[in-house]
């Protein structure tokens, strides 16, 4: 950790309000200790002053299956470094590390320990905050290896310990309410954020005994990827739709419950630009997180394995494809670019599009002192010019990314 303080005209507080006028961000020992309008040239230690027109927090990725590093996407967080040497340059300061179980509900051992050794450290980039298992209790693959979903309360139990820092877990409503939502009810127990997803067929019924088990919890549940490996129905009510509920009708059924927050994969590729639009009117910002949904960086043509299945990144570099073919199998989009989507294209706020990148993501998985620009928060902070483009990243005080 370290200090230093940065001068700006604008910045995004909490909620999404973007500030005008000068101020200072000063950060000591890593954690912010002021936003003020003093503007010295350095503080009581002589800490660097850095200079932008923008600052506004750390952006943080919920979903993503590292970047690289291995030749082998389940691999990839077993070299954790190289993914989070280069997040910073997506404007991304934290992130969950997705994991797929490619056997019978295990992660390999190699990858645990990586990441087990990681966590919390704040000096080589990005800081890795936990893990957000996808499976294995779920109904429709997708891309994901294909595994046996039966799992028994007890083995599910020991999965659970077996994996450290676990923040969010993606299950399927559809087989829960088979097993009357006991595993489930094991996340929540444990304070484990469900996230309801890859499910094609729960019916609104299973869907609604899952929000009235984590509402008996006082919880609130999420959906993984909304849109993707998921339904909407105008008649038969699927998980999009209620993703893309801000507030439940005034029937009994829906009493007392509230809507899950949503994850959305900004790479153009998974949603549709159209979507996207209709989702962001939708909800709030509070109830948003954007994801990268990672497997690779855009490197065009670059090629890797997924438990047997050769992948390569698409020529102009917006997706990672089966080879051979124009099939999605992942995302290679940054976090910085959903910013400029967001702003440029969709016409979100400054303010909104931050809360959506960094604030809401950091509040859904449960990741304490990240997300916001306020006194006692870790100094993670992005620095534009006026001209909206990225100049640096500073992870707990320390510069980890510079535009050269």
């Amino acid at each position: 950790m370290a200090n230093c303080r940065v001068a700006c005209k604008r910045v995004v507080l909490p909620g999404g309000r973007l500030v005008d006028g000068e101020c200072c961000v000063e950060v000591t020992d890593g954690t912010i200790t002021s936003i003020s309008k003093d503007l010295e040239s350095g503080g009581p230690d002589g800490s660097p002053l850095h200079k932008a027109d923008l600052v506004v927090p750390g952006f943080v990725d919920i979903h993503n299956h590292g970047i690289g590093g291995s030749n082998d996407i389940l691999e990839n967080w077993a070299n954790p470094d190289y993914t989070l040497s280069r997040l910073p340059s997506w404007g991304i300061t934290s992130c969950l590390a997705s994991v797929v179980f490619s056997k019978p509900h295990l992660v390999s051992d190699k990858v645990i320990s990586s990441l087990t050794h990681s966590f919390g450290d704040t000096r080589h980039g990005a800081v890795l905050e936990g893990i957000h298992a996808e499976g294995p209790v779920i109904n429709d693959w997708g891309a994901l290896p294909q595994i046996s979903t039966d799992i028994s309360l007890s083995n599910f139990e020991n999965l659970l310990s077996s994996l450290p820092n676990l923040k969010i877990m993606t299950i399927s409503p559809h087989l829960e309410s088979k097993r009357h939502y006991e595993r489930l009810e094991a996340l929540l127990r444990r304070n484990v954020v469900p996230a309801l997803g890859h499910d094609k067929v729960a019916s609104e019924t299973e869907i609604l005994g899952a929000l009235r088990l984590a509402q008996s919890h006082g919880k609130r549940l999420h959906v993984t990827h909304c849109f993707n490996v998921s339904t909407f129905h105008h008649r038969n009510p699927g998980l999009v739709n209620f993703g893309l509920t801000s507030e439940f009708p005034r029937f009994e059924k829906y009493e007392n419950l509230k809507p899950p927050t949503i994850e959305l994969v900004g790479d153009l590729s998974h949603v549709h630009p159209l979507t996207l639009t209709t989702a962001v009117r939708a909800r709030q910002a509070s109830d948003i997180a954007f994801v990268t949904d990672a497997v690779q960086e855009p490197l065009p043509g670059q090629k890797v394995m997924y438990n047997g299945r050769r992948l390569e990144v698409s020529s102009d570099a917006t997706r990672v494809v089966l080879s051979g073919t124009d099939t999605l199998a992942g995302s290679c989009s940054s976090l910085l670019q959903t910013f400029y989507f967001l702003v440029n294209n969709l016409g979100v706020s400054i303010g909104s599009a931050v809360q959506m990148l960094a604030e809401t993501p950091a509040r859904i998985a449960g990741i304490a002192g990240i997300g916001e620009l306020s006194v006692g928060k870790r100094g993670d902070l992005l620095c534009f010019d006026a001209d909206l483009r990225l100049m640096s990243t500073i992870v707990a005080g320390r510069v980890a990314y510079a535009c050269s």
